[in-house]
């Protein structure tokens, strides 16, 4: 029972990173290169957030074709200044899942200290993804989780679901 929910919230998770990166259009490896330096250059916050979601997109598909994105995109997530560039990044880096120990700390990072919600939310998601690898962000998963109603809010059921992959087990109350 427990295998069957940890596959089915892989699959919620999964899901809610394809809808927020805009389909199921998966990029072809050989697309890298362009999205890479549409990220690291663009002067349009738009182009950069497509940019990491087509990375993203890419890396949950199979993470070795986007391995040089992984510290652009960890770059992205910490100092973009647009928060939509911020929120793609933190969900290209959950779809790609590499480097749990470098990449975990800075989504905790942008859950503790962003202003923007959207980011937030994007760092839960991906938080989420890492599953028991992000145990050290429970603490600050479930003060967030104060702010909203699980039962009621599409936030507090993103974090509950987090919180639930991170733990493997549901949250209490």
């Amino acid at each position: 029972m427990r295998w069957a929910k940890s596959i089915g919230l892989c699959i919620f998770f999964g899901a809610i990173s394809l809808v927020s990166a805009g389909g199921l259009g998966i990029p072809k490896k050989e697309d890298v290169p362009k999205y890479l330096k549409q990220l690291k250059t663009s002067p349009v916050a738009a182009d950069r957030a497509r940019a990491a979601e087509m990375l993203g997109k890419r890396g949950g598909i199979n993470a070795n074709d986007v391995e040089e994105a992984v510290e652009p995109l960890k770059k992205s997530l910490e100092k973009d200044i647009d928060a939509s560039v911020r929120a793609a990044a933190a969900l290209a880096l959950g779809n790609i899942h590499s480097d749990a120990v470098g990449t975990v700390p800075l989504l905790i990072g942008r859950l503790k200290n962003d202003s923007a919600m959207s980011v937030k939310m994007a760092s839960v998601v991906a938080l989420g993804q890492y599953g028991p690898d992000a145990k050290d962000a429970l603490p600050p998963l479930r003060e967030l989780g104060k702010k909203f109603d699980a039962k009621k809010s599409k936030e507090g059921q993103t974090i509950q679901n987090s919180v639930m992959a991170i733990s493997g087990k549901k949250k209490k109350g």
